[in-house]
């Protein structure tokens, strides 16, 4: 299997995105490191896949890698940043395709659940220090994040009213409550939208990054599952921290 290899980054920030396999993508400390890696991200993305009952190409065959396109300057490597609109999201998203990312996306929220779900508070709120991600603060921001990604399609008056007031929910039900509102909206994205490349003014520092339908539905599995692999870093490290 052949598979195009979409890059961003610059410097000691790279990353790379297989956009036929959505969610499977690479950070690396170089564009070389990002590519050597690739292939058995590939691989794990078909064991995922598995994991939730889906056969893959992927399984038991060679994977090969070329760069399609390289965008110098951005990427998600801090919250907020800018991140590349690649030439093939500009193509219009199918209702189809939303109901595919959706499948996707509850894929990886079983799999961030299974690691939190029930976990008492002290773990809950443990970080190694005080510069550090607690578990509840990385559920917070997976939550915000994925209200925003939703508002680059909408205007802020078009966003769920109930948003306007999950800061003060408890985390599981603010996750529950922002990934439904998601699901909705993406589900009632009209033709326009589905096909438009916005240019979102509000909540963001950088008013000229672009943004599609394609682009969104990308970053919110990326997101969750980068993410659930810090929960299990943050995990481990609770646990090695006690042994101690």
């Amino acid at each position: 299997m052949r598979y195009a290899v979409y890059m961003e980054g610059q410097g000691a920030h790279w990353m790379g995105h297989i956009l036929a396999l959505p969610g499977c993508c690479v950070r690396g400390r170089s564009r070389a490191q990002v590519l050597q890696s690739l292939p058995r991200a590939v691989r794990e993305h078909a064991a995922w896949l598995g994991g939730h009952g889906e056969r893959s190409r992927e399984v038991g065959v060679e994977v090969s890698i070329h760069v399609a396109e390289e965008v110098v300057g951005t990427g998600p490597f801090t919250p907020g940043d800018a991140c590349a609109l690649f030439s093939i999201e500009r193509s219009p998203v199918t209702p189809g395709q939303i109901e595919d990312c959706i499948r996707l996306m509850s894929y990886s929220r079983s799999d961030l659940l299974a690691l939190v779900a029930g976990l008492p508070d002290e773990l809950l709120d443990w970080r190694e220090s005080e510069t550090e991600f607690s578990l509840r603060i990385l559920l917070r921001h997976i939550g915000n994040a994925e209200e925003w990604y939703i508002s680059r399609l909408f205007e802020p008056d078009q966003l769920p009213q109930e948003w306007a007031e999950d800061h003060s929910l408890p985390i599981f039900e603010f996750l529950d409550l922002e990934r439904c509102g998601c699901v909705d909206c993406l589900r009632r994205l009209d033709e326009r939208q589905r096909s438009e490349v916005f240019h979102p003014a509000h909540f963001t520092d950088h008013p000229e990054e672009e943004w599609t339908a394609r682009k969104v539905l990308r970053r919110f599995v990326e997101h969750e599952r980068e993410h659930t692999g810090q929960a299990r870093e943050i995990l481990a490290a609770c646990s090695a921290g006690k042994r101690r």
